[in-house]
């Protein structure tokens, strides 16, 4: 018994032992990891690299070897004695700039095995755009000639422009490296119409960058369609209405039918010949009052389509409106205040409810206080970060009409700064005289500036002086790179006198719907017009064919423009006329 007693002792102690130094082993086990670092280059030559190894281990046992791959193709393996120290450097010559996955691989003593790789930017890698400029060919009006415009941060030539003209014709055209010249290729079509035009740019090195553009080439069918409503009798049931359509046509093609859709699940279309000189209106009887979105599609002769829907308030009790405004004490302030302007044409129809939704996910209901002699119409709001929300209010009112209103809220970031402007001045009555100005962040800097003129030819460098050939208004757009990548396009419109006499007149100024033209042209040409609000944004545009002497013209599409205030342009490479009116 007492044998038995010491060999259970015997076997405990051994089995605490064993425990014991089972702890003790996995307590020691080794770990380790494997990183690096680039260090300064101190050479003039930017393909050259320095990195150095950062070994670590749990039991601070030292490398054995060393193996670097570095992304190139070559790779190389480094002994090491561990008893002694080291900084564990290894320095590379690439060939070329470029971004490579650079991978240390460190054996530690005792066999443990760790590896780590990163992305690193060698030299300065290639980097191109693409982009191109159409002008009118003088009388062939389906030829268009193009003209590329490269850039190549390292300025390296291109040797090679492609073209596909977006009619099935494709052409490439080969450039010698000593070639100085405008990269401009003229190609005529077969018939009108827009057309996608992409031009691909090659440079030496390899770096290839395409850009694609919607061109319109001769006078294609171009067709709008709008409505409005008429009253035919003052007395008439709130129910009824009469809707007018307004078709518009480029070539002046009449519509052959005429579809309306009143909301209220009730369609019509109606047909009309083709020398059909009155009126398209429709009149409908709805059932109840309310918010209908009414549809008109207008298809005209020659297969033109076009398509305008409204909301439509049908019985006076539920007219209402509001509008949306923003408040910003500076463009990257996260902070903005918004109010709202609620207009109903009966006293006692107030804003009863509204809901604020500020684009970002966080939306709020607020039930407006009628006790108060001045409800808040206004609130504040805290975006998460700098971004494009869409922010929208909807208003109810007393008598359950529903308005609602949206704007584009936009939050620039504090710390990427990306921008540019553009000055000039008139040297001589043709001669302009440009200066490009970047805008961008302390580190980085511009590599170039790259000038069009609007008249087919560009020019490169932050001041440029440039003569125009003809009077008349010319778009000026100046593309300005930084070297971090930061691509800025200011475009202005420079107006050259000449020594011609147009008149142009507007009325009815203020306008409604359909603005008059009367212009006096001394050429017969195809004119170019352009309607430009406040903002600077052309909002409408036309081709009207002038004969030598008073020109009449009707433009039936101005009725859907905001009120405001805007621009009237008449161009020609030969005349030039504006004149101001304004949309009630």
């Amino acid at each position: 018994m007492r044998k038995l007693s010491l060999l259970l002792a015997s076997l405990l102690f051994n089995l605490s032992l064993f425990t014991v130094n089972s702890a003790n082993a996995q307590a020691n086990t080794d770990s380790c990891r494997a990183n690096f670092e680039r260090l300064p280059n101190t050479t003039s030559n930017p393909l050259y690299a320095t990195f150095k190894a950062l070994p670590w281990h749990s039991n601070e046992k030292r490398p054995e070897i060393i193996c670097w791959h570095f992304g190139d193709g070559s790779d190389t393996c480094i002994n090491y004695d561990p008893t002694a120290l080291d900084n564990y450097i290894v320095n590379h010559l690439y060939e070329h700039p470029g971004n490579y996955n650079i991978c240390v691989r460190i054996r530690y003593q005792g066999g443990c095995i760790a590896e780590k790789c990163k992305l690193q930017t060698i030299g300065n890698p290639d980097s191109c755009h693409a982009d191109f400029e159409t002008s009118l060919i003088a009388g062939t009006p389906l030829g268009r000639r193009f003209t590329a415009i490269p850039w190549h941060n390292n300025n390296k030539k291109l040797y090679m422009v492609c073209w596909r003209f977006g009619d099935g014709t494709d052409t490439c055209i080969q450039y010698p490296p000593t070639y100085s010249g405008l990269y401009g290729v003229t190609h005529i079509y077969s018939a009108p119409g827009n057309y996608e035009v992409y031009v691909i740019i090659k440079y030496e090195g390899g770096c290839e960058a395409t850009r694609c553009r919607v061109v319109q080439v001769g006078n294609a069918d171009s067709c709008h369609a709008d409505f409005e409503r008429i009253l035919l009798n003052s007395t008439a049931d709130p129910l009824t209405v009469h809707l007018k359509a307004i078709p518009s046509h480029n070539h002046n093609k009449k519509p052959k039918t005429i579809c309306w859709k009143f909301g209220d699940g009730k369609d019509t279309c109606i047909n009309y010949p083709e020398n059909y000189a009155g009126q398209y209106v429709v009149g409908h009887q709805y059932n109840h009052t309310g918010v209908y979105n009414v549809c008109v599609k207008i298809v005209y002769y020659g297969g033109c389509e076009a398509t305008k829907c409204r909301l439509t308030v049908i019985g006076a009790q539920l007219m209402c409106s509001v509008r949306l405004f923003e408040m910003a004490p500076s463009a990257t302030s996260l902070t903005r205040a918004f109010y709202i302007v609620p207009a109903s044409p009966f006293p006692n129809n107030r804003p009863k409810r509204i809901c604020w939704y500020f684009g970002d996910g966080t939306d709020t209901c607020v039930v407006v206080d009628f006790n108060s002699t001045t409800p808040s119409y206004s609130i504040i709001h805290t975006y998460p970060a700098p971004g494009v929300y869409k922010a929208c209010v909807k208003v109810l009112f007393t008598n359950g009409c529903v308005a609602e209103d949206c704007k584009e809220v936009v939050i620039r970031s504090r710390t990427e700064i990306c921008g540019g402007y553009q000055l000039d001045s008139l040297i001589n009555p043709h001669t302009y005289l440009f200066k490009g100005f970047s805008i961008h962040n302390p580190n980085d800097h511009v590599v170039s500036y790259w000038w069009t003129f609007g008249d087919g030819s560009m020019g490169s460098g932050q001041q440029v002086t440039h003569t125009y050939a003809a009077p008349g208004e010319y778009r000026v757009c100046l593309l300005i790179n930084t070297e971090k990548g930061c691509e800025s396009r200011i475009c202005n419109t420079v107006r050259v006198a000449g020594n011609v006499t147009s008149v142009l007149q507007l009325s009815p100024n203020p306008v409604v719907n359909i603005l008059h033209a009367q212009f006096y042209s001394t050429h017969n040409e195809m004119m170019n017009i352009k309607i430009i609000n406040s903002n600077g944004v052309v909002v409408r545009s036309y081709t009207r064919n002038a004969v030598i002497g008073l020109n009449n013209w009707d433009f039936v599409d101005v009725g859907s423009l905001t009120p405001g205030v805007y621009s009237f342009i008449v161009q020609s490479p030969n005349q030039f006329a504006s004149a101001i009116f304004f949309k009630q």
